[in-house]
């Protein structure tokens, strides 16, 4: 009961708005743009045209045959790198150029690189070892040496 109230209080809280504060509004990208290695978002461009110097539309039913023919090519052409430029990167992966002309040699590289890596990895590993053995056994060896008692000379002259 008592934690469901402080809930609510807490709840409540959280909707309450600070008039000196208000909440900023999330920029929103104007354009989101997919490439095969990543996503651009594009908020604002120095490239945007003013709407007021757009040209007017031309209309086809008045213009002669020459310019129609023309417009309605260009329109087409227009339409058509429309097309290829939304569809780029599905394009570019069927003509087979979305990677490095020579990524079989970079990758053999780097399969080697990684190889030789692991070969002095391993050779680190068996020197290691190595040394731990020759450690060991000299240790070993100390350990069966019997001690030598040191006897001091001037203490076995006085005895004769």
């Amino acid at each position: 009961m008592l934690l469901a109230h402080c809930l609510e209080v807490v709840s409540d809280e959280s909707n309450v708005r600070d008039p000196e504060n208000p909440p900023k509004k999330k920029k929103v990208p104007r354009r989101i743009l997919h490439f095969s290695d990543g996503i651009l978002e594009e908020y604002s461009t120095d490239e945007e045209f003013d709407e007021g110097n757009s040209v007017s539309p031309v209309d086809p039913k008045t213009l002669p045959w020459l310019p129609w023919i023309w417009y309605y090519v260009a329109t087409a052409a227009a339409s058509t790198l429309y097309v290829a430029d939304t569809c780029g990167e599905k394009l570019a992966w069927f003509f087979g150029i979305t990677s490095p002309k020579y990524q079989y040699a970079i990758d053999e590289y780097n399969k080697m690189k990684a190889e030789d890596e692991a070969e002095i990895k391993v050779i680190g590993e068996k020197r290691q070892n190595r040394e731990l053995e020759t450690l060991s056994s000299t240790e070993a060896a100390l350990d069966n040496v019997p001690e030598i008692a040191i006897v001091d000379k001037t203490e076995t002259e006085r005895k004769f």
